[in-house]
């Protein structure tokens, strides 16, 4: 477990560091956990280490909301100020968010042959 969370961590200061280097406007954490699932499809899935990392530090992933919590009420004055366009924002990109899944997965059901069971 503790050679799974050495690469964890190495996936997350590389993807940080080629985010700050490219200045991509993508966090580099999100880098990171696309190189790692990237590696675990071309594995197979993860490894007997990996997932008991990750069974590990399931129960305390509520806790990454707190910066997030902690950013909100820090910014209250500005989000009561402009929360109109807040709300029309989140709309909008739900509305497209469901729309382009849907075409995406009817795309996929037309093109991927069926697979029934008997």
């Amino acid at each position: 477990m503790t050679r799974s969370a050495a690469i964890v961590l190495l996936l997350l200061i590389l993807g940080d560091s080629v985010a700050e280097g490219l200045s991509l406007p993508v966090p580099g954490s999100a880098l990171g956990l696309m190189a790692l699932s990237i590696a675990f499809a071309m594995r197979g899935g993860p490894d007997k280490a990996s997932s008991e990392l990750f069974d590990f530090a399931t129960p305390y992933f509520p806790l990454f909301f707190v910066p997030a919590a902690v950013g909100v009420v820090v910014s209250a004055d500005m989000i009561s100020a402009n929360w109109v366009y807040i709300v029309t924002a989140i709309a909008l990109s739900t509305a497209a968010t469901l729309l382009i899944s849907g075409l995406v997965f009817q795309a996929l059901m037309r093109v991927l042959p069926s697979r029934v069971e008997t």
